[in-house]
């Protein structure tokens, strides 16, 4: 009896470990994102220019909430602001099309209600007459941020293409709308 009870009592202790094990690399991404600013509240508004599935996907601290793709819109290369009303056009292997439309601080998502695409998927950026079409295709990716990043350091220069704007340094960017926050990365309100 006192041998069984300690087979139950060791499995018991091993399979509560192996449920509480998670992945120290997701779990490592997860906080390498730093904490919410404390003037932007969860929400649409929230986290721009990061990578929005590593939190809303089925395993993420947000699977409440997931995403099948996510981004952040700039507006120019140089700019950490976000741009409002830019149209977002994505089509997938099969046809299927897509088209949603920026908030305020450059956020877009769409759920899986919405539309679950077929990767690969062709995207297209619009607003004022001004148009950036994806040279190449989003073969897995759900979140724009997981490659479209600024380059912090000198090696992420060599694997990032750096974030997704439309406006050329020449080109006039409109005045953001009023928004709840402030649409620049990091600027609270």
């Amino acid at each position: 009896m006192r041998q069984l009870f300690f087979i139950v009592l060791v499995s018991s202790l091993v399979l509560a470990g192996i449920g509480a094990c998670g992945d120290p690399v997701y779990d490592a991404q997860i906080k390498s994102l730093g904490d919410e600013q404390a003037n932007v509240p969860q929400g649409e508004f929230h986290r721009a220019g990061q990578p929005c599935e590593l939190c809303h996907s089925s395993s993420g601290p947000a699977s409440a909430s997931p995403f099948t793709v996510a981004g952040t819109i700039f507006a120019q290369q140089a700019s950490a602001i976000g741009v409002d009303g830019v149209t977002v056009a994505m089509t997938d292997t099969t046809g299927s099309s897509f088209v949603t439309k920026t908030n305020c601080v450059g956020n877009f998502f769409v759920r899986p209600g919405q539309w679950d695409p077929a990767f690969p998927i062709l995207a297209r950026i619009v607003r004022d007459n001004r148009s950036r079409t994806m040279q190449g295709q989003i073969g897995r990716e759900r979140s724009c941020a997981n490659c479209h990043k600024d380059p912090f350091s000198s090696y992420e220069r060599l694997s990032s293409v750096g974030h997704v704007y439309l406006y050329s340094p020449d080109d006039v960017v409109p005045t953001p709308p009023t928004c709840p926050v402030n649409p620049r990365v990091g600027g609270g309100n």
